[in-house]
């Protein structure tokens, strides 16, 4: 006869092995493109990047109504009661980054977050580089919040919509891929918070495989025709 602590356990265990089985399946998804690299596989890696802390937490969330960015793998609220009116405006002039007039809060994004990371575990990241000068730490609009749920498919649909995938630079859409991927592969390329992705300093996870495979990845897609999952 089978005891109720036999039962008990085989139970736990079957919950168990679901669980790992949904988690290997999500966190598998840069080992199936490196396996197989296609259009499909290469966008599920690029969203497996794009929903990781590194990339979702500047995205940030809404919380009642306001935008705030996030932080730590658990993505909690940003210390110091951040949100979007303590960001940079920026806007393009003679090709530089620079800050709209008049924009900037007392308390911004670049009261802590400088060029480089600091040194210790627990103080504020930070990302520069020349590729594109004058490209600071800061949030991006509510249209490109990045929610830890978002599916491929609706992550795809916003990626190729110009309302939702940009508010520097027209950036292209499903009808204009030319644009799109100039502006995008440029953008992943270059884009110094995005390469502080796999450069996060310490005590922070890297986002899944290196920068370079992303970029490879963001090309393969746009040149197998952009597939968004079903």
């Amino acid at each position: 006869m089978v005891s109720l602590f036999t039962l008990t356990w085989r139970y736990l265990l079957a919950i168990l092995s679901v669980f790992v089985v949904s988690n290997t399946a999500f966190s598998d998804a840069y080992q199936d493109y490196k396996a197989s690299p296609n259009g499909e596989t290469a966008f599920e890696y690029l969203h497996q990047v794009a929903t990781h802390p590194r990339c979702s937490n500047c995205h940030g969330v809404m919380d009642g109504g306001v935008h705030r960015p996030t932080v730590g793998d658990e993505r909690r609220p940003h210390p110091m009661n951040i949100s979007s009116a303590n960001n940079l405006r920026l806007t393009v002039e003679n090709h530089h980054f620079v800050q709209v007039p008049n924009s900037t809060q007392p308390v911004n994004c670049r009261s802590c977050h400088q060029n480089k990371n600091g040194a210790s575990p627990g103080m504020p990241p930070g990302a520069a580089n020349d590729l594109m000068p004058g490209f600071v730490w800061h949030m991006p609009p509510p249209t490109m919040i990045v929610p830890a749920d978002i599916s491929p498919t609706q992550l795809c649909a916003n990626w190729l919509d110009p309302a939702k995938n940009s508010f520097l630079a027209f950036r292209g859409s499903r009808d204009d891929m030319k644009t799109f991927e100039k502006e995008f592969v440029h953008h992943v390329s270059d884009d110094p918070l995005i390469r502080w992705a796999w450069n996060p300093g310490p005590g922070r996870s890297p986002a899944p495989g290196t920068h370079q495979e992303f970029v490879t990845a963001m090309q393969l897609w746009i040149d197998q025709d952009a597939p968004c999952p079903n």
